[in-house]
């Protein structure tokens, strides 16, 4: 397989994972409309079963993919040009989230698996208590998770490293893709930074939220 075609990859597998990171952080802020809401969106996503497990494998391919397909670019890149990184390259020099995208990455990669087996792989025991309604109360489960300050903390930490690590990897992807003019690639990377706030301050949002009230 060529390097650019392994970039290529990398970028794709990347725009499906960024689209889910939205989604998902979209989904976690309905936890603001109250129980009744977040659990009713939670068996939404229950509801349809194999459909939601398809999906789940199909991403964690993808992150899986994207990861050891940037290792093998970092690793290709330094054994030909030692400290360059080759999937982070842009027009205009180096910044210091293209030098530790690949450091970021491993991060966001580690605290994926650990997410999945906190909320979403059973290990024994339930998920979640079921409400009186019959909804799994996906929003107390969450709700109490983040009522433990260092896991709120973590959650935080980790929310930032993902934001950070998508300000330019948004950059990077669109580059690999073809889209580099002098007129858009300003914008692109304006608004990959932007995003990658939203994204940290939504995701964080919720773990604050629970704290904040814990200690009113």
């Amino acid at each position: 397989m060529s390097s650019i075609l392994k970039k290529q990859i990398v970028a794709a597998t990347g725009l499906i994972l960024v689209c889910f990171v939205i989604g998902h952080m979209c989904g976690n802020l309905l936890i603001f409309g109250g129980p009744a809401v977040f659990n009713e969106y939670a068996a939404m996503l229950h509801a349809v079963g194999e459909l939601l497990w398809a999906v789940r494998i199909v991403l964690l391919t993808c992150l899986v993919v994207h990861v050891a397909l940037t290792i093998v670019l970092v690793l290709e890149n330094r054994s030909a040009r030692p400290g360059s990184y080759a999937v982070s390259n842009t027009k205009g020099g180096s910044t210091f989230a293209s030098k530790t995208m690949i450091y970021t990455g491993l991060l966001v990669f580690f605290f994926v698996i650990l997410h999945l087996f906190d909320f979403t792989i059973p290990t024994g025991e339930p998920l979640a208590e079921v409400t009186e309604e019959g909804l799994h109360d996906v929003y107390g489960m969450v709700w109490a998770s983040f009522l433990q300050p260092w896991r709120a903390a973590v959650y935080v930490l980790a929310m930032i490293v993902v934001g950070f690590h998508l300000s330019h990897a948004i950059q990077s992807l669109f580059q690999t893709l073809g889209f580099n003019h002098k007129r858009y690639t300003p914008l692109i990377r304006q608004v990959s930074v932007v995003l990658g706030i939203v994204v940290a301050v939504g995701f964080s949002l919720v773990p604050i939220f629970v704290n904040i009230v814990r200690t009113s």
